[in-house]
């Protein structure tokens, strides 16, 4: 079926603008002979062929003569709402559950009031029989169970609403010739400020919550929502929120077919993350999904706080965290695998060339600990480290016995800078020389001091 394009981040339902409401059909007798019913079908046969009107007639009724003598009929067509035809030339009609939906409010509004010819044919009273097969043909899998005339878009289409049961409905757009111009379930229309009437917030939630079923995920569902579309890959992602307090999200594919769950805990990237669980329950699951994954990889830490997750932008594409651990002086970086790769760690020294740096460990606490090395070394004693650039890793083939590490350039307050080659367990500078030195042995060139 064909749907709208919503935006995963931010964006707004484009949904067309309603026309007003179908004048009402009138028709007046005027004292001449009510025709037969064969003169009535001949009648509307002529004027459905010759108005090209996409109608398969089911039945028809003589209605009136207005003052003018033009013929009313009302007529019934198989699989397709019926409507009011007016025998001018061009043929006028009316949607039958447009106009009985316009005849209601005018009623509701004023019992005695003259609200004009009605449809009464009973096919043409049964809305759901009338608009169920436009649902079949949009490609909706649901039982409709309710339906009414929901207006006309700006581009001439008819809209109507259908009501699923125990399901989410959905509004569809019904063009001219009868094809399907577009489907929103009311999850979007709900998204994008409109309303359904036939839908309630418990169904959605229901619907969105069954969604999981294959994941084997459950949840008493109390609240549910759209989240967002990529209009890119057309996966769609959708909240529930559920009676325990801990919700989740369901990621669909580009057949709206179940495609994954996202736990709250690793959904703060998608449109700002889940809305109906609490941030604080939200944080207890973050903290012990993450420390579950670091003693699954075998990463010692002792958990105090985690950062935003990303995503590797290439390769196995793991979800890269930064921890503060009350253990790790240097900070901690992990890749976690998302059923590709390897587990990976990385200290926040090393950070800075792979991934920018660190916040929770931050710059002062790397120059702290670089400190403390560097005052051990008795040819580096006199400097007071101001500031780091990771440059890269030397390896033991490249370094004489237990000479391997991270090579750092220090700048000191107030003196010239050193090239150090720090070991890849932090506990000493193994290797230094001033940046003059360094250079002129073709080495490493600083450009901090």
């Amino acid at each position: 079926m064909r749907r709208s394009i919503l935006s995963v981040v931010g964006g707004l339902l484009a949904v067309a603008a309603m026309t007003a409401l179908p004048a009402q059909a009138q028709a007046q007798g005027r004292g001449r002979t009510i025709p037969s019913q064969s003169e009535v079908n001949e009648a509307v046969r002529v004027q459905v062929q010759r108005n090209s009107l996409n109608c398969t007639v089911d039945s028809a009724r003589f209605v009136g003569r207005n003052n003018e003598g033009r013929t009313l009929y009302e007529i019934a067509c198989q699989g397709a709402p019926g409507f009011l035809l007016l025998d001018t030339d061009p043929a006028q009609t009316v949607n039958c559950i447009a106009n009985n939906a316009s005849v209601a409010v005018r009623r509701a509004e004023n019992p005695e009031a003259d609200v004009g010819a009605e449809c009464t044919i009973a096919s043409n009273l049964d809305v759901v029989s009338a608009v169920a097969p436009y649902a079949a043909r949009a490609g909706l899998t649901c039982t409709v169970d309710q339906a009414r005339w929901a207006g006309a878009t700006s581009s001439g289409a008819t809209r109507y609403e259908v009501g699923c049961a125990n399901a989410d409905g959905y509004w569809i757009d019904v063009n001219a010739d009868g094809q399907i111009g577009s489907t929103l379930s009311c999850l979007e229309v709900v998204a994008a400020g409109q309303t359904c009437q036939f839908t309630t917030a418990e169904e959605q939630a229901a619907w969105i919550a069954a969604l999981a079923a294959p994941s084997g995920r459950s949840c008493q569902a109390t609240q549910g929502r759209r989240v967002g579309r990529n209009n890119d890959t057309g996966v769609t992602y959708y909240e529930v929120g559920c009676a325990d307090g801990v919700g989740f999200m369901v990621r669909t594919n580009a057949s709206n077919q179940f495609d994954g769950v996202i736990e709250c805990a690793a959904a703060s990237g998608i449109a700002g993350g889940c809305r109906f669980t609490e941030g604080t329950v939200v944080a207890a699951a973050t903290a012990e999904q993450y420390q579950a994954q670091l003693a699954s990889a075998g990463f010692a830490c002792a958990y105090v706080s985690a950062g935003t997750p990303r995503q590797e932008t290439s390769g196995d594409r793991r979800t890269v965290v930064e921890f503060e651990c009350s253990d790790r002086p240097w900070g901690l970086v992990a890749f976690l695998p998302n059923g590709a790769g390897s587990p990976e760690q990385i200290d926040c020294l090393m950070a800075q060339a792979r991934i920018g740096g660190c916040t929770l460990t931050t710059r002062a606490d790397i120059i702290y600990q670089l400190q403390a090395l560097a005052e051990t070394r008795p040819s580096m004693a006199s400097c007071q480290v101001e500031d780091f650039r990771m440059v890269g890793r030397l390896s033991a083939a490249q370094a004489e016995e237990n000479m391997a590490g991270d090579v750092v350039e220090l700048k000191c307050v107030g003196g010239e800078g050193f090239v150090a080659v720090v070991r890849p367990e932090r506990t000493a500078i193994v290797q230094s020389q001033t940046c003059a030195v360094s250079a002129d042995r073709g080495g490493t060139r600083c450009t901090l001091s």
